[in-house]
C-alpha cells in the first residue's frame, strides 16, 4: 500500500476543517436570506469531508474513484460558487452589510474546497500526460522510435565472407601446430577464425563457431 504524502495529508484534512467552518457561516445565511446559494454548497462540503478519510486509507486500486469524486467536487463547487458571486454582485443594494459579509466569509470555505479538488485533479492529468509520449526507445540500441516509424534492421552475417584474396588477407589462423592454407585450424570444436590487427576495429569483424 502506498503512503501518501505528507501533502497531501494536510489537504485532505483541510476539507474537513473548511467543512464545518462552511456549515457554521452558510446555515445562518440561508436562513437569513432564505436563498439556496451558496448553503447548498454544503452537499459537496460534506462529500469532501467523507472523502478526506477514505482517499488517505484506502488501496492505490481505488485511485480512480477518488479522482472521480475529486472531479465531481471541483465541478458541483464551480457550479454553485459562479452563480453565487453574480447573484450577490447584482443584489447588493437590498441586501446588508452584515448578511454580504456572511455569505461571503461562507463561501470561502467552498472555495478552498474548490481549489484543493481542482489541484489533485490537474496533477493526476499531468502525471498522465507526462508518462505518454510519442517517442520511445529501443531496448536494446537505445534508439529513439518516433510513432509509425519502424525501426532499421541490422543484419548480422555469421558466415565467413567470400573468397577473396583481401578479405582472405584479413583473416590471420591463430597460433596452432596444424591449420591449412585458407588460414583455418581444425579442432573438434570447429573452425575458427581470427582476425588480423587491422580489423580489430573494423565493424565486418567476423567470428564463426561451427
Amino acid at each position: 500500500m502506498e503512503y501518501p504524502s505528507s501533502l497531501d495529508r494536510v489537504l485532505r484534512t483541510t476539507t474537513i476543517v473548511t467543512f464545518l467552518l462552511a456549515f457554521a457561516l452558510l446555515i445562518p445565511y440561508g436562513v437569513t436570506t432564505a436563498a439556496v446559494l451558496p448553503a447548498i454548497g454544503l452537499v459537496p462540503a460534506f462529500i469532501s469531508a467523507i472523502l478526506s478519510p477514505l482517499a488517505l486509507n484506502t488501496s492505490p486500486r481505488w485511485s480512480w474513484f477518488i479522482l472521480c469524486m475529486d472531479t465531481f467536487n471541483a465541478v458541483f463547487l464551480f457550479s454553485i460558487l459562479m452563480p453565487f458571486f453574480i447573484i450577490t454582485a447584482s443584489s447588493m443594494g437590498w441586501l446588508s452589510n452584515g448578511t454580504i459579509m456572511l455569505g461571503t466569509y461562507g463561501s470561502v470555505p467552498l472555495m478552498i474546497d474548490l481549489c484543493i479538488h481542482a489541484f489533485f485533479v490537474l496533477r493526476r492529468v499531468f502525471q498522465a500526460c507526462r508518462g505518454f509520449s510519442f517517442a520511445r526507445t529501443c531496448p536494446n540500441c537505445h534508439t529513439h522510435i518516433g510513432p509509425r516509424i519502424a525501426p532499421h534492421k541490422i543484419h548480422v552475417s555469421a558466415e565467413k565472407p567470400r573468397n577473396s584474396s583481401e578479405e582472405e588477407a584479413l583473416y590471420q589462423p591463430l597460433d596452432a601446430p596444424k591449420y591449412d592454407d585458407e588460414g583455418r585450424i581444425s579442432s573438434e570444436a570447429g573452425t575458427l577464425y581470427r582476425p588480423s590487427v587491422d580489423t580489430l576495429g573494423s565493424t565486418e569483424t567476423v567470428v564463426k563457431l561451427i
